[in-house]
């Protein structure tokens, strides 16, 4: 029988044991927990090539990427070493003596100015002599069909003119030349218009009116159409310069009315005079 004293005896020798074996695996644990932990600057560039980077700069509606790269400060280079002391004197003597060679001064020619050829005279070339518009044709002599057309075009206008409550245009046979002489010239050329081969409209109606005010209808009809061209004419919307116009001025008192018949229509051309 095991006396009660060296039972408690050996179960505190036992816990002590198993207390300082278990200290002993605690620290083992800690000790490999440590030597496998990363270290907080893995991944992280050497301590000699330290690169800041700053974020964008905004200025206005543009944005500024700066990157500012720091280069630590170096030691300063070690001093070459000091010549043996042993070095015979002769040798440090001809060393200093031996002269530095001379820098060779290289001389850049003077760059010589080029001389351009004098160009060749170029011959004017000769003007072509001026291209002369074909005289203005002779007025057509009138016939029955062109002479009714004249007729029929003054009754129309001189109908409008009453209804609007203005006097009739009085026939002038010089001025009416005038207008048949640009209505054969329209039908040489096959087109109505103001100006063109025979001169403007001034230079024909001025001398023609001999009072400095004019106004000029002009247009073409197949199958003795008058009434549509006059119809065409009043249907204008009402303007400071235009066919009804003319038409309606109550200061026109003289109308010269030519009518030529071209190969493929009738031209007529009315002339309004004070």
């Amino acid at each position: 029988m095991i006396p009660t004293s060296t039972f408690r005896a050996t179960r505190r020798y036992a816990a002590m044991f198993v207390a300082l074996a278990m200290q002993v695996v605690a620290v083992a644990v800690i000790g490999d927990v440590f030597a496998s932990a990363p270290r907080a600057d893995a991944g992280l560039p050497p301590p000699n090539d330290v690169v800041a980077r700053a974020a964008p700069a905004a200025r206005g509606e543009h944005l500024m990427t700066i990157d500012l790269a720091f280069v630590p400060k170096t030691s300063p280079p070690e001093a070459p070493p000091a010549p043996d002391a042993d070095m015979q004197p002769a040798a440090l003597v001809a060393a200093e003596a031996a002269p530095e060679p001379e820098q060779s001064t290289i001389v850049e020619p003077t760059p010589q100015p080029r001389l351009e050829p004098t160009p060749a005279p170029r011959p004017q070339p000769t003007p072509p002599p001026p291209t002369l518009a074909p005289p203005p044709p002779r007025a057509a002599p009138s016939s029955g069909t062109t002479r009714e057309a004249e007729l029929r075009m003054l009754a129309l206008m001189n109908e409008s003119r009453l209804q609007g409550g203005l006097a009739p245009l009085a026939l002038d046979a010089g001025v009416s030349d005038t207008a048949r002489r640009h209505s054969a010239a329209e039908a040489q050329y096959g087109y109505v218009y103001h100006d063109g081969p025979d001169g403007t409209a001034a230079s024909r109606d001025v001398p023609a009116c001999g009072t400095g005010w004019y106004g000029e209808n002009t247009g073409k009809v197949w199958s003795g159409g008058v009434d549509a061209l006059h119809r065409e004419f009043m249907a204008e919307p009402w303007a400071p310069i235009n066919h009804r116009t003319n038409i309606m001025d109550p200061n026109f008192r003289r109308a010269g009315i030519g009518a030529v018949q071209g190969p493929e229509a009738l031209y007529i051309t009315v002339v309004f005079c004070r």
